[in-house]
């Protein structure tokens, strides 16, 4: 039973490590193409546009504004949102803001509501709304649902007799409450389009987990069913990998971000713990410019790690922008290198993920049995590191379980 027990271990072993990996990837893809701010971008467009789908033509552009703007944006580069520079075209997903609360959305929309107020509309014809009125009628528009619950209090307010004070106070406090000081249907309307935008970024790291997941099976010709052959008819190998299980689920820990044993706090996005690896090192490396930057604390994102280092660094624009950058390569290369110690992690347990470089081996992938097992693996790999990694806990407490009564059951049969 222990036998089985530690193959299925092995086994998940592999592949969580595969799918950490497939994670790092993850990771830098989400830096480099700055997905949190399209995505945010996204759901603002999309907040406009159905709020008045007579500003669909304007809504990119006022929400890229909104979200470039210095005082919005976390990223270093925001400023140069503002020039039509190759750099600024360059640097213009990395211009977008990360994350953005109702009332600061509602502050920007005000503001560029006053800024258009004074140009000139040439373009506009007499038969076409404005978009800066069309604008302030989405910011003055009243949510239904919240004005029904107004006037309803009003009524009850007004039936009530003069000396019923103590209950009209009380209405009001409850009306305080379930209100929040806020009946726009743009706050109304934000909690909702914020969840369609994190379903939207997650369903596009999920795409990139799948995409991955395919090129590593058949790139590395893992095959589930030989790989399983091999761990039971090898004794050293299995023993091997189920020994490296801790090292994995350690580095699986900081790789996912995970707290209290099995719950991970970080989606996509960088581990805190890389971050803070990574401006450690920047410090290290740059003692001067860096000097008096304080204790660094807990960096939940890249975008918040950029925003931090902007306003403690003492210095020009130009230098800030330079140990940004710096920043960046560094937060890379601290994920590379989590990378590379995984993969040497599971070379050291015996198992070597090797690339297929030949013809001959290419053309053996799509033989019916291999090719059905390649693809298993894919799908097995696709379910993503954090399902691998509470398997893989789940697996390592039982097995104490199973090894006890292995070991009382081969007592009692000995003679």
């Amino acid at each position: 039973m222990l036998q089985y027990l530690d193959t299925v271990i092995a086994f998940v072993v592999i592949l969580l490590g595969v799918s950490l990996l497939i994670t790092v990837l993850n990771q830098m893809i989400s830096a480099l193409l700055g997905y949190r701010g399209t995505n945010l971008l996204w759901g603002i467009q999309t907040l406009l546009s159905t709020l008045e789908p007579k500003l669909k033509e304007e809504a990119e552009k006022i929400s890229t504004k909104i979200l470039s703007d210095p005082i919005i944006s976390d990223s270093i580069f925001s400023r140069f949102a503002k020039d039509g520079s190759v750099l600024g075209w360059l640097t213009k997903r990395w211009t977008l803001a990360s994350s953005i609360t109702p009332q600061e959305l509602v502050r920007s929309l005000s503001n560029i509501a006053r800024t258009m107020e004074p140009e000139k509309t040439t373009e506009t014809t007499n038969d076409r709304e404005k978009p800066v009125d069309l604008l302030k009628g989405v910011l003055d528009s009243v949510d239904p649902e919240a004005d029904r619950k107004v006037k309803m209090v009003l009524k009850t307010v007004q039936g009530l007799s003069s000396n019923a004070t103590m209950q009209v106070d009380k209405i009001v406090q409850e009306l305080g409450t379930t209100m929040q000081g806020s009946i726009g249907k743009v706050e109304t309307w934000f909690d909702t389009i914020m969840k369609r935008t994190s379903q939207r970024f997650t369903l596009q790291m999920r795409i990139w987990t799948i995409v991955f997941a395919i090129l590593f099976a058949f790139g590395a010709n893992l095959d589930s069913f030989e790989i399983l052959k091999q761990l039971w008819t090898s004794p050293e190998l299995r023993a091997s990998l189920v020994s490296e299980r801790e090292t994995i689920l350690r580095e699986a820990s900081v790789v996912l971000s995970v707290q209290g044993g099995t719950k991970q706090i970080a989606g996509p996005g960088v581990p805190f713990q890389i971050l803070g690896d990574a401006m450690k090192k920047l410090i290290i490396l740059e003692k001067e410019a860096t000097a008096g930057l304080g204790t660094v604390p807990k960096l939940n994102n890249l975008d918040e790690a950029a925003d931090w280092l902007r306003k403690n660094l003492k210095g020009d624009e130009a230098l800030k922008e330079k140990l940004a950058v710096e920043y960046e390569k560094l937060v890379l290369t601290e994920l590379s290198e989590h990378a590379e110690k995984i993969k040497k992690d599971l070379a050291k347990a015996g198992f070597q993920l090797q690339i297929v470089k030949s013809c001959e081996e290419f053309k053996k992938l799509f033989e019916l049995l291999k090719l059905l097992g390649i693809l298993t693996t894919a799908c097995l790999l696709s379910l993503g590191a954090p399902f691998w990694f509470n398997a893989l806990k789940t697996l390592s407490n039982l097995r104490p379980s199973v090894a006890n009564l292995t070991t009382k059951t081969t007592i009692e049969t000995q003679p």
